[in-house]
């Protein structure tokens, strides 16, 4: 097996800023989220919450976030396009 080369300075960046965010969003969802509509009894809304908040603090996580948002999204698609192909040829 051959030997991976480390990750450079931007790569590792990059790495960090989306754990970063990701971190944010987990906290929102598991913390915030619950106590607030806990708290409220009224529903937490997403938008302008914690992460937003996060994202608008740090651009470069907030386009790291992004491009991995748009990234999923596409995987998303090919998955779906490659399982319909699957089901058609036969295969479960």
């Amino acid at each position: 097996m051959a030997k991976t080369k480390p990750y450079r300075v931007g790569e590792k960046e990059i790495i960090h800023k989306l754990a970063l965010a990701l971190l944010a969003a987990d906290i929102e969802k598991g913390v915030i989220k619950p106590q607030f509509e806990k708290e409220t009894g009224k529903p937490y809304k997403d938008k302008g919450g914690y992460l937003d908040i996060y994202l608008k603090s740090d651009p470069k996580a907030k386009r790291a976030w992004k491009a991995l948002q748009r990234e999923v999204r596409k995987v998303h698609a090919d998955y779906l396009a490659y399982s319909k192909k699957e089901k058609v040829n036969g295969r479960p």
